[in-house]
């Protein structure tokens, strides 16, 4: 998942540059005012429309897609049925410094709760809860950026506006009109830019990542109410394999 992500936004905005870099003259293409009512104008609706809290969810739901390590559904089934089989053989406390466990925070609280003599009830309400607040947090950074994707373009029509209004006001030379229309449309294309090449998709990678990752702490659940109960390895795999599609 992390090399999808960096390879869409390269290839994106390697596109992007190289279509304007063929271009006669490309300093049309950079206006720091026109970004700044964009960007500026974008940031601004947002802080308005959510809470600080949707916007400390959306950076570190949009961070987790380059920095965190991605589990699918049956990958974590494997990883259970493997670790049940060793805390069966050895013990629960022998695979807690596995790396499986340590890359995994969510895993690791679950087993770390079986080990410390939590009774079930107790371990699937907690791991049960903390997962439904970790899809909610996911959700809400979802809908800063899908906001995001739906605000740029207006304020990069909005800058447009005001670029030929102030145009229109000021030009004494018909002749020079396209010219100057051409700048003023500059703001239309950042929105653009902006609300295609990356509010939009991270909206769509934060919820698909979501979407794998609740699926995949539900495994994680169900396998270490497994694990607590002693069940055999095969049993554990003949729980786990109603989740995966």
């Amino acid at each position: 998942m992390r090399l999808s992500v960096y390879i869409g936004y390269l290839l994106g905005i390697a596109v992007i540059v190289i279509t304007i870099a063929t271009k006669e003259d490309t300093s049309y293409f950079i206006d720091p005012g026109a970004l700044a009512i964009t960007l500026g104008g974008t940031i601004a609706a947002l802080l308005v429309h959510f809470s600080p809290k949707a916007f400390s969810s959306a950076f570190n739901s949009f961070s987790k897609l380059f920095t965190e390590k991605g589990f699918n559904a049956r990958q974590m089934m494997e990883s259970m049925v493997s670790l049940s089989r060793d805390a069966r053989n050895n013990g629960i406390r022998s695979i807690l410094n596995s790396s499986l466990v340590s890359e995994n925070k969510f895993l690791e609280k679950a087993l770390m709760l079986v080990a410390d003599g939590e009774n079930e009830e107790l371990i699937e309400e907690t791991l049960i809860q903390e997962s439904i607040t970790i899809t909610e947090r996911y959700t809400l950074g979802e809908q800063v950026f899908k906001t995001g994707g739906s605000i740029a373009p207006q304020f990069g029509m909005m800058g447009t506006i005001i670029g030929l209004i102030a145009m229109l006001n000021r030009v004494e030379d018909p002749a020079s009109i396209p010219a100057a229309m051409g700048l003023a449309l500059v703001t239309t294309l950042y929105g653009l830019v902006m609300s295609a090449l990356f509010f939009k998709p991270a909206a769509g990678k934060i919820r698909i990542k979501n979407q794998i990752d609740t699926k995949v702490r539900e495994i994680i659940i169900q396998g270490t109410l497994s694990i607590q109960k002693g069940d055999n390895p095969q049993i554990t795999k003949e729980k786990l394999s109603i989740y995966l599609d």
